[in-house]
């Protein structure tokens, strides 16, 4: 395996866990358009965008997909392409080596 897949991918991975229970916890304080951390592969980013909880949903119905800040694709090094552009956000599905890695991953995944 391709040690910079892995390494995007795992990146990805932990901030979108992190957004996992930042969703959680908008659901419970009824908050409509939460900050979701980029989970864009650069491990300092600090970029957040605004989801709706339906909107973050959507895209993690694909164990492929994650949400970055518009310009943070690049950060994946060809680990990525760009499924759909978003006011304020873009949708980018990891593939290859990456991709196995992050459905490995997501912890939505039946085990």
């Amino acid at each position: 395996m391709d040690t910079t897949a892995e390494r995007v991918a795992k990146n990805d991975a932990t901030f979108r866990d992190a957004n996992e229970g930042i969703r959680a916890g908008a659901e419970h304080a009824d908050i409509e358009r939460p900050p979701f951390i980029c989970e864009c592969a650069d491990e300092s980013c600090t970029e957040l965008v605004r989801l709706s909880l339906r909107e973050y949903d959507a895209i993690r119905s694909d164990p492929t997909h994650f949400v970055n800040a518009p310009g943070h694709e690049v950060n994946a090094k060809g680990h990525a392409k760009v499924v759909a552009r978003h006011e304020g956000y873009l949708v980018v599905e990891k593939i290859g080596d990456a991709a196995e890695v992050v459905q490995e991953l997501d912890p939505r995944s039946v085990v």
